[in-house]
């Protein structure tokens, strides 16, 4: 099964508030960037996930949501 296909524009909603724009990706996943409904309410975490609200075409899978991690989960801080 394929994860990415050609670029196209897409319809897009904000998990955080339901927020709906149309961004262009070459997949059907989730993207991850502002949203102008919400980010301005999230000063520490402005980036939102957004789920695709196309249908995914046949032969077509979601590729896998990116894991969130923070500074202390890939390294460890040590003071001076």
């Amino acid at each position: 099964m394929l994860t990415t296909g050609k670029y196209s524009v897409k319809d897009y909603q904000c998990t955080r508030c339901g927020q709906v724009e149309k961004h262009g990706t070459n997949h059907w996943g989730e993207i991850y960037c502002r949203c102008k409904g919400c980010s301005w309410k999230n000063p520490l975490d402005p980036i939102a996930v957004w789920k695709c609200l196309e249908p995914i075409p046949q032969g077509y899978e979601k590729p896998a949501p990116w894991k969130k991690v923070r500074l202390g989960d890939i390294c460890t801080i040590v003071a001076a």
